[in-house]
């Protein structure tokens, strides 16, 4: 029980009660524990970096490894243990802590009682229902829930924050000013959003990238890159530190942060800066899963890490299966496709020229290279999509959040998971074989709104019903989402 207080971030001299009673204290604590991954050991030690890393807080201090409230200190371990996590060890926000509920305070109490600690082991889950006469704006401190307290919740998707694209990585202020203005979009949202995830390219400068250009690279060597690189993420975190802080922020991995064909030693560079490049996460009765889509793009480099996560995944389904999450969502950086699910490399014939802002740049002076990214640049290859996929059918994914094409697309699976890609923070691509989209394309974020229904999901269901079910999404709610320009 000492161990899993000093987990959970509770200092093992103050009774629980005492922290709980504390309003402020308990909304600072749920920001942290509904980002804290569901991966990675926590005990791991390595050398801090000689950057200045004025804008991180280290692992010992906090458990939240891609909240703005703990950006893991940069670390140099090539001994760190990649192995897959047994279930024991998921002690992030998909198990919480296994002692007493503390008691609430009259201010929980007024706000539909919620609690730090969720008891996820008991054989029956109390009840779902939601209370529908509480419609208010919610308390900062309803994060991280396994049971639904309210029936309605929203999120904000953001991607490709891309910092140092417009000029190819002379500057980035460009890009800063992009966030800036999305930030401040965010932090007037009333009520506040439960979150917000950054899908993926959170900055662009990436060594294979380079490398790539060969000649034509202004980039002298690996070192350079980065060093590049590494500015690029400290100016991310730091940027973003102007969230409010009682909005907890996930990044999730792009191939710009980790290349095309990530390997072992490109991924650890990403944790060592952002932390878990997936990890899991309850909030509101909804189950969350952040995924390293880039290793279903191309898990050549790291065939060992694709197949752990590939396990996590299924893994957490069932784990969200069994204690009956409302809906479940999914985030990643790449398209699982673009317009339909069974669409393949060859269907894939349109072309996204290249953004206007880079002009007669060094890297469009090949006559030999094309104008523009065709469309099969961005989506997952479908034998790798497919394996996703059929586990998304079989529990039932409501909704998959992506980015990479820096442009908005909207479509549906065969099963009615809603797909759901969104535009930049960056430069704005718009693909000559893209269907006609209801939404305008530009750069900004997506506002998604949550209702969640009184009955619960699963469990009302009976087995003849659950079953019957299997190629539907889950039936404990419905999505509004909405993109908001920032130009």
């Amino acid at each position: 029980v000492e161990n899993r207080k000093k987990i959970a971030g509770v200092d093992s001299s103050e009774s629980i009660t005492s922290v709980v009673d504390d309003e402020e204290a308990l909304a600072l604590k749920l920001s942290r524990a509904l980002m804290k991954g569901s991966h990675t050991p926590r005990n791991f030690t390595g050398c801090s970096s000689d950057i200045d890393m004025k804008y991180q807080v280290g692992y010992d201090n906090m458990p939240s490894p891609t909240s703005t409230l703990c950006f893991p200190e940069a670390r140099n371990n090539p001994s760190y243990n990649y192995d897959f996590a047994d279930e024991g060890d998921f002690i992030g926000t998909c198990k919480f802590i296994e002692f007493e509920r503390p008691q609430m305070s009259t201010q929980q109490k007024e706000h539909g009682g919620i609690n730090l600690i969720e008891e996820v082991h008991s054989k029956e889950r109390s009840s779902c229902l939601i209370d529908s006469n509480n419609t208010g704006s919610r308390p900062s401190n309803c994060c991280g829930g396994l049971e639904p307290h309210f029936p309605f919740h929203s999120f904000v998707i953001c991607a490709d924050t891309q910092l140092g694209v417009t000029s190819q990585n002379v500057e980035w202020e460009t890009e800063i000013e992009y966030a800036k203005k999305a930030i401040q979009t965010i932090n007037s949202l009333d009520p506040p959003p439960l979150f917000v995830c950054v899908c993926g390219d959170l900055v662009d400068m990436q060594y294979s990238f380079e490398e790539n250009k060969g000649y034509s690279s202004r980039f002298k060597n690996k070192q350079e890159c980065d060093e590049v690189q590494a500015k690029q993420n400290l100016d991310f975190q730091n940027v973003f530190s102007e969230l409010n802080p009682e909005i907890p922020l996930v990044c999730t991995c792009g191939n710009h942060d980790v290349s095309n064909r990530p390997t072992p030693a490109s991924i650890q560079r990403y944790k060592d800066f952002f932390g878990d490049e997936y990890l899991s996460f309850w909030a509101n009765g909804t189950y969350n899963i952040v995924l390293n889509s880039v290793l279903f793009a191309n898990p050549s480099g790291a065939p060992q890490l694709f197949s752990n996560q590939l396990r996590w995944l299924e893994h957490q389904l069932e784990y969200a299966h069994k204690h009956d999450a409302k809906m479940i969502f999914v985030y990643g950086h790449h398209p699982w496709f673009l317009y339909d699910e069974n669409e393949d490399t060859d269907d894939l014939t349109g072309l996204s020229p290249f953004p206007k802002e880079w002009g007669k740049s060094t890297f469009l002076e090949d006559e030999n290279k094309p104008t523009g990214f065709k469309d099969s640049y961005f989506a997952v290859p479908k034998k790798y999509r497919m394996t996703a996929l059929n586990l998304f059918r079989k529990y039932g994914v409501n909704a998959a959040f992506t980015g990479h094409f820096h442009q908005n697309v909207i479509s549906k699976s065969s099963w009615g998971m809603e797909h759901i890609i969104t535009s930049s923070l960056s430069v704005v691509f718009d693909s000559s074989g893209k269907p006609k989209q209801e939404e305008e394309n530009g750069r900004g974020l997506r506002l998604v709104e949550v209702h969640l229904d009184k009955a619960t999901c699963v469990a009302s269901m009976t087995k003849v019903e659950r079953s019957s079910k299997k190629n539907e999404v889950r039936r404990g709610g419905t999505i509004n989402h909405h993109f908001i320009p920032i130009d």
